[in-house]
């Protein structure tokens, strides 16, 4: 591959670690899968736990849970900063004393900004003048921040040595916990403020089991907390792009969530909330793809652009297969799930439950570019372009909202997410300048593909009587064999070797 228009050269001794690397591969390929089949077994958990929340919670309650946690999400922007981004560099350096100081800085650092997140969160509850008592269940909901923060933090560690597997493991562990602590809650006492508990204990699980594996010495030096302070200036300076960056993104994804409370009812926000279910889910997914990928693509930048421009394009590749098999298959079925999870009083959520699936669809691809600016530190623009989202969101929720209410709000969300999703990719080519770094033809190809498939499965279930299963399984198989005939999976082995087994796709390659 020419690395013509590209800033930096290939070494001679580069392409030893390139992307066809088998090591890296297995490496890549076992951290993605035990990634993405945990974050969907505790995606199914977390789900089954929301559909006995909301059967069971009056409409009015479910939206103040619901909107509790949308605001415990935006906290984010306090708890996060981008820090673990930039500490994931020194972690994989060959210093281990070094590596040991800023892991503990790290760690005390996001245990203030978790403090920090719980007070930013009880006060807006407080200061938006919320009851006496839905201000403490805010507070009670949101000592799991502070777990989370630090818990965070020590996923770093893992992602830095790439061993993810057992974290993936104990994280199921923790959502099943979750979750049978939700059945014993709607079974004895079920209110709000009781539904809160399982996600509290939930944290302490994951905070516990990551702080014992990292106790123990299994991912290398442990922690040294006697830097204190010592690193924050430096982890603060470098993270400042892009805790502005992920903290635009953060609110761009959350605030319509704050605005349909303010310009509508509580019953309109647990609408609203259940499409959200259904989008997290393929989010969730999208996301964790690029969580192996970061720490491959940081070691990569900037003496071996080879490898980062193929890495880069297989995780946009294999973000853009899995988001459209995602909206192939919940768009022709999302009133019968809504109906057949959360009742039939949700059902008419159904159009804002598809506008948000195709919204994360979209943004999952939109990651991998914002991963990539990441890893090569060039987050000079894309802050401004975040920030222009986040304009356009905030305006058209308040358009379209008090029309067309929760449908308005995600169709807003599909709009801002669509001119990201173009924008960001477009900073990605000009910024690396790296040739071919974007994978505009296989996603444009998926794009047609999933579009082309989708109208006969609406058309062949709504209208035509057709049982939605085997119609969408069809589509499904046949989207996974046009996508590796038309090239649009780029070689990916998991993907390949996947098709290849159910006998689709070109045996080949």
């Amino acid at each position: 591959m020419s690395d013509e228009g590209v800033g930096t050269t290939v070494p001679d001794g580069a392409m030893a670690a390139t992307a066809s690397t088998p090591s890296q591969n297995r490496s890549l390929i076992t951290n993605s899968s035990a990634m993405v089949i945990s974050r969907i077994i505790t995606a199914v958990f977390g789900w089954a736990g929301t559909v006995v929340i909301a059967r069971t919670l009056s409409p009015e309650d479910w939206g103040k849970y619901s909107f509790i946690f949308g605001l415990l999400g935006i906290m984010a922007l306090v708890t996060d900063l981008g820090v673990g981004r930039v500490v994931l560099a020194r972690l994989t350096a060959d210093d281990h004393d070094e590596a040991q100081q800023v892991a503990g800085s790290f760690i005390l650092l996001r245990i203030l900004l978790g403090l920090l997140g719980f007070a930013v969160a009880v006060l807006y509850a407080w200061a938006t003048g919320l009851s006496v008592a839905f201000v403490a269940v805010v507070a009670f909901a949101a000592t799991g921040v502070v777990l989370a923060t630090p818990s965070n933090a020590l996923l770093v560690l893992y992602q830095a040595r790439l061993r993810l597997v057992p974290l993936a493991l104990w994280d199921v562990v923790a959502q099943i916990v979750q979750f049978a602590l939700v059945l014993v809650v709607a079974a004895t006492a079920p209110g709000l403020a009781w539904f809160v508990v399982p996600s509290v204990v939930k944290e302490v699980v994951v905070l516990v089991v990551r702080g014992a594996g990292v106790l123990r010495g299994k991912l290398g030096p442990r922690p040294v907390f006697s830097a204190g302070t010592r690193y924050w200036r430096e982890m603060l300076r470098e993270a400042v792009p892009i805790s502005i960056g992920f903290a635009l993104i953060m609110l761009l994804t959350k605030v319509d969530i704050l605005i349909l409370q303010r310009l509508d009812t509580y019953d309109a926000v647990g609408m609203y909330a259940i499409g959200y279910k259904f989008s997290d889910l393929v989010i969730i997914v999208t996301v964790t793809i690029s969580v192996p990928f970061t720490t491959v693509l940081i070691k990569a930048w900037p003496h071996d652009t080879e490898t980062f421009r193929c890495r880069t394009r297989q995780a946009m590749v294999v973000a853009g297969g899995l988001g459209a098999l995602a909206v192939i298959g919940f768009w022709p079925t999302a009133e019968f799930f809504i109906g057949l999870l959360y009742g039939e009083t949700f059902v008419p959520a159904s159009d804002a439950a598809r506008l948000l699936v195709l919204s994360s669809a979209i943004s999952g691809v939109t990651n991998t570019g914002i991963v990539a600016l990441v890893a090569a530190r060039k987050l000079t623009v894309f802050p401004w372009v975040a920030g222009a989202g986040v304009l356009l969101n905030v305006g058209l929720n308040y358009l379209a909202i008090p029309h067309f209410s929760y449908d308005g709000a995600a169709a807003a969300t599909l709009v801002t997410e669509t001119l990201m999703f173009v924008v960001c990719l477009i900073v990605v080519q000009r910024s690396l300048r790296i040739e071919g770094v974007v994978a505009w033809g296989p996603l444009v190809r998926q794009l047609l593909l999933a579009a082309a498939l989708i109208v006969p499965a609406v058309v062949l279930t709504g209208y035509a009587g057709l049982p939605w299963p085997p119609v969408i399984v069809a589509a499904l198989l046949l989207f996974a064999a046009l996508a590796e005939y038309s090239g649009s999976l780029e070689n990916i082995p998991l993907l390949s070797r996947t098709a290849a087994a159910f006998g689709i796709g070109r045996k080949d390659r």
